[in-house]
């Protein structure tokens, strides 16, 4: 086993971990350059999927847990690129200057995937040197490479030369402020104590304008090996900063493909982790099926139904559910599994794929004789019963969105406990009746009949989020009222005697009963795209990125053309989400590029700026989505 260097004491600098500050609309939020610096992983899922036998290598596997949350552009972004005769000095096309830093040009790497390339570019340059490091485990578990500091005339040439080609950076994030330095000009810092770098390669996607820096990088460490103890610059998840070398006991760990020497206990789950499986169910319904609506019509003409129940609006859908998994796929790779509950034909987007699950009615009601339903509150009722769905999932609608990365802790706790999030909007006065819409009728049917169990008053509606949800609670839930249930899961349209499980008899029981928390750490946002200001709306959010999660609903009444409405929200969701993913049918016509080097959006750039040098790169290995 490979031992580190033992040098003199030098005396450790401190440094701030900076966190995300993520508020709801009804609190202050905080904008600052050092959120925009806050990222955060979390590194003992990928020990449990390494355990599990997944593997990272060259290209880097979607199943790795490694949780970012962070804010990708807190700023807004204005311009795309500009030429500059700085990327001149590396000898490849696929760069571009962004924001004083010279930028690769990304097509389909995530946050986390851009980090890990990072991360085992340096392992194999500090390998092949002979360098001993460890991996460790961040405060905020930010993987972190720890290197003897004795080394670091040493280290800053073996960078240099191994990254002569590549626009590297290191960042000082310990000391003055600093600007980050190429690796390839053989500098860390202009200040010699520095002894804390974010490291990264800038990372730019050119159709969304998608651009991944400091924020998404791995840190790097420079350590004191003495001989009585360990100096760290800074604490870790395990360590304070300074180890007695009689308690520093060194291990091996297999992670993304390669073998790293680390500290015993240092990748064990805490107890401040959520390390169970999370699956997520989405309920979609193809309205621009003709089949789907001469059914629908046929079934409504015996049914009155309340206000904006029986609107277009309700079925309108323009590829959102496509966008929808982008946004897991981008920003919140700890899903396990999806599963879409839907009575439509697969969306022909859609290819197979062990992680996506298409889930009919028959395969997950209990009363299959209830069946068709039109009504999502009866598909609702039966969540709990998918086959296959981990104990632990969230329940989410094709509008809804993961706006930046996010981590499992939004939604859990460590032992379980879900995390829902109230709306401002209060449920009002007066009961249940059958001219009011579906949704408003469900929540004053809940409140009755929570009411009733336990003798207090719910007042607010619920965001429309993801929802976080517990088979185990459901099942308790029908327990205490299963006539409700049953009505509802029998009702083919929404009636004004529905509950509304999940949004909110489900977390306002567990509220009451100890299984969920209402929280104020989500950042997230509605847009009614049927209003004019929807269009403001959703340029503001492609440019500043600042949501965790956010919502396009269809409304009832427009203020705006079907037409603009859907051009305006099919090209937002195309420059917000544009890596494609893995489930997609290669081949099927897309209005965006996959946005990569050898891209059309690539093309276009060669076009409008033909200084700068592009030349598409070939594709990788893997199938990428054509494009006409």
């Amino acid at each position: 086993m490979a031992t580190l260097d033992r040098p003199n004491a030098e005396p450790d600098a401190q440094t701030r971990a900076n966190s995300p500050t993520v508020t709801t609309d009804t609190t202050a939020h905080s904008d600052s350059a050092a959120d925009a610096d806050s990222f955060s992983y979390d590194i003992a899922h990928d020990v449990a999927s390494a355990a599990l036998g997944e593997d990272f290598t060259d290209e880097v596997s979607l199943d790795s847990g490694l949780i970012p949350t962070l804010s990708l552009s807190p700023a807004p972004e204005l311009v795309l690129v500009t030429p500059d005769a700085r990327n001149r000095r590396f000898d490849r096309d696929d760069l571009v200057v962004r924001k004083g830093e010279i930028a690769l040009i990304n097509g389909h790497f995530t946050p986390h995937e851009s980090m890990v390339k990072d991360l085992l570019a340096v392992h194999d340059a500090l390998t092949k040197a002979g360098i001993d490091f460890l991996l460790v485990r961040g405060d905020h578990n930010r993987p972190v490479i720890a290197v003897d500091r004795k080394r670091r005339k040493q280290l800053t040439r073996v960078l240099a030369a191994a990254f002569a080609n590549e626009p590297f950076y290191a960042k000082p994030v310990d000391g003055p402020p600093a600007a980050p330095f190429l690796l390839a000009d053989g500098v860390l810092a202009t200040h010699k104590k520095a002894s804390v770098f974010r490291v990264y390669r800038p990372r730019i996607e050119p159709i969304g304008r998608l651009r991944y820096g400091a924020q998404t990088a791995f840190q790097f460490e420079l350590w004191r090996f003495g001989e009585e103890e360990i100096i760290a610059p800074v604490e870790n998840a395990l360590m304070r900063t300074r180890l007695p070398r009689s308690e520093a006991r060194e291990t091996t760990i297999e992670l993304y493909g390669r073998t790293w020497l680390t500290l015993q206990n240092m990748f064990d789950d805490l107890a401040s982790d959520v390390s169970f499986d999370i699956d997520l169910v989405f309920s979609w319904v193809d309205g621009s099926s003709s089949d789907f609506q001469l059914e629908r019509a046929k079934r409504m003409r015996d049914y009155v139904v309340g206000d904006g129940d029986d609107s277009d609006a309700r079925f309108r859908q323009i590829d959102e559910l496509k966008y929808a998994l982008r946004s897991v796929y981008m920003f919140a790779p700890w899903i396990r599994r999806i599963f879409i509950a839907t009575d439509s034909p697969a969306p022909i987007w859609l290819a197979d794929h062990p992680r996506v699950t298409i889930m009919r009615s028959e395969d997950f009601f209990a009363d299959p004789t209830v069946l068709p339903t039109h009504n999502s509150h009866a598909v609702e009722s039966q969540l709990h019963n998918i086959p296959g769905l981990a104990e632990h999932f969230l329940y989410s609608n094709d509008d809804m969105f993961f706006g930046r990365p996010v981590g499992p802790e939004l939604f859990f706790s460590p032992g379980g406990v879900t995390k829902f999030v109230e709306a401002r909007t209060r449920i009002g006065l007066g009961e249940n009746d059958p001219t009011r819409s579906g949704f408003e009728n469900a929540a004053r049917v809940n409140r009755a009949l929570l009411r009733g169990r336990f003798g207090k008053v719910t007042t607010r509606h619920l965001e429309h989020t993801p929802a976080p949800m517990r088979k185990s609670v459901m099942r308790e839930l029908e327990s205490v009222f299963p006539e409700d249930f049953a009505r509802t899961a029998a009702s083919r349209f929404r009636s004004a005697t529905d509950i509304s499980v999940t949004n909110s008899l489900y977390h306002y029981y567990g509220l009451m009963t100890g299984h969920a928390v209402a929280q104020t750490q989500v950042r997230s946002l509605y847009v009614e795209t049927t209003l004019r200001a929807a269009l403001r709306q959703m340029n503001r959010l492609r440019k500043r990125r600042d949501q965790d999660m956010f919502c396009l609903n269809d409304g009832s009444n427009p203020e705006i053309s079907d037409e603009v409405r859907q051009a305006a929200v099919t090209e937002f969701l195309e420059l917000y989400f544009p890596i494609v993913a893995p489930w997609e049918r290669a081949g099927v016509a897309t209005s965006a590029a996959p946005g990569s080097a050898w891209s059309v959006a690539a093309l276009a750039m060669q076009a409008e700026f033909p200084t700068a040098g592009f030349a598409p790169a070939l594709p990788p290995t893997e199938a990428l989505p054509k494009v006409r």
